[in-house]
Formats: structure tokens, C-alpha cells, sequence
């Protein structure tokens, strides 16, 4: 399982201007920059809104409008090597997105970047606010293993795939970086997507 922005596309820029532009129109303009915008990752994203004193209305709209801001953004591209991982992943695997963003701005950009075949199933926003909730539900579908990896690239993605029951690995080149993955609880963080692959192979046997 994968979280998407900032693990399998480079999106912090395109982002950030998208999600304080919408802040700014809902009465939040303290959060005015990148380091704002992460620091709200730090656990679940919608509870960090809500801790910060946004509304749930504002929430609402501002993760409307960053996602459609997203959805048509041309500037989007997958991290060097993350075609590679995907496509040695699903020789062996279902790989399942579990993200914040909605579902459908996911499944266009893994259309654009032709690795739409690659992912069984997308679980945004529009499915469940929580990560734990469908990380959980993966899992049920695929009983019997010993393991059910969770990639994440900040402190969230760790203690909720740790909160689901996965194994949560970090993604070293994404949003908060490998020394707070590792103080999280990242089970391992990977430098690089090959890096990632190789660890995900060797841990996991072919039958």
C-alpha cells in the first residue's frame, strides 16, 4: 500500500501554491508556505486542520480546491524511478493507494503517467478521512500474511499505518524526510524508489 502525494509524485510545489491559495480565500492565512503546509502531516491531515482551528466547512473546501487545483495541473510527474518500483512490485503484488487526496485526481494522474495498470485500487478521501479505517480494510481482504506494508513519506503515514496493524515504510525522498520517518516508527526508510523495491523483495519471497 502507497500514500501518493510526495511517495509516488513530486506535487510539494503544485501543492503547497494550491492549498494556501485555498487557506487564504477561508480565512487562514497563517499557513503561507511549504514547511506549513507539512507541518499539518505531522498526523492525521484533516485532524491537524481541525487542531490548527479551521472549520469543518473550510476543511471541506480547501482539500475541494486543492484537489481540483491538482486534477488539472500539467506539472506533475512521478519521482525518478517510480515506474520501475510499481511495475516490479505488481509481478508479485496488488498494489492499493491509500491516500488523502481525492480518488479521482489519483487515478488521473496514474493515467497520465501510464501507470494506471499498475495500481489495483485507489482509497482517497472520498472513501474515509481515515488512513487507519482503509488501510485496515486492505488488509482484511488479504488475510494470511505475515506482513501488509504501508510506504508513506511523513510522520503521519507512519503512526497510522502503524495504527492499522502494517508495517509502515518510509519514503526517504518525500515530505518530511528519513529522520523523522525513522523517529516515527518506519520499520525501514528507503532512499530511493529501487532502494524501496529491493527491501519489499528480499523481505518478501516469491512463493
Amino acid at each position: 500500500m502507497f500514500d501518493h502525494d510526495g511517495v509516488l509524485v513530486d506535487s510539494l510545489t503544485v501543492f503547497t501554491a494550491a492549498f494556501t491559495a485555498a487557506c487564504r480565500r477561508h480565512g487562514y492565512p497563517d499557513v503561507t508556505n511549504a514547511e506549513h503546509v507539512v507541518a499539518l502531516f505531522h498526523d492525521n491531515v484533516y485532524e491537524c486542520m481541525r487542531a490548527h482551528g479551521m472549520t469543518p466547512d473550510a476543511i471541506t473546501a480547501i482539500i475541494a480546491e486543492t484537489a481540483a487545483a491538482l486534477a488539472t495541473e500539467p506539472d506533475l510527474h512521478p519521482f525518478p524511478g517510480v515506474a520501475e518500483l510499481l511495475r516490479g512490485l505488481t509481478r508479485r503484488f496488488d498494489v492499493v493507494v491509500v491516500t488523502s487526496n481525492e480518488s479521482a485526481v489519483v487515478r488521473g494522474f496514474l493515467a497520465r503517467a501510464g501507470l494506471a495498470g499498475e495500481v489495483r485500487e485507489v482509497l482517497g478521501v472520498d472513501v474515509d478521512a481515515s488512513k487507519v479505517t482503509k488501510i485496515a480494510a486492505v488488509m482484511r481482504r488479504y488475510p494470511g500474511q505475515e506482513r501488509w506494508f504501508y510506504v508513506g513519506d511523513t510522520t503521519g503515514d507512519m503512526l497510522e499505518g502503524a495504527a492499522a496493524g502494517a508495517t509502515p515504510l518510509g519514503a526517504g525522498w518525500g515530505w518530511h524526510g528519513p529522520a523523522a520517518l525513522a523517529a516515527a516508527g518506519a520499520a525501514y526508510v528507503a532512499a530511493t524508489p529501487s532502494d524501496l523495491l529491493a527491501y519489499v523483495l528480499d523481505d518478501t519471497p516469491a512463493p
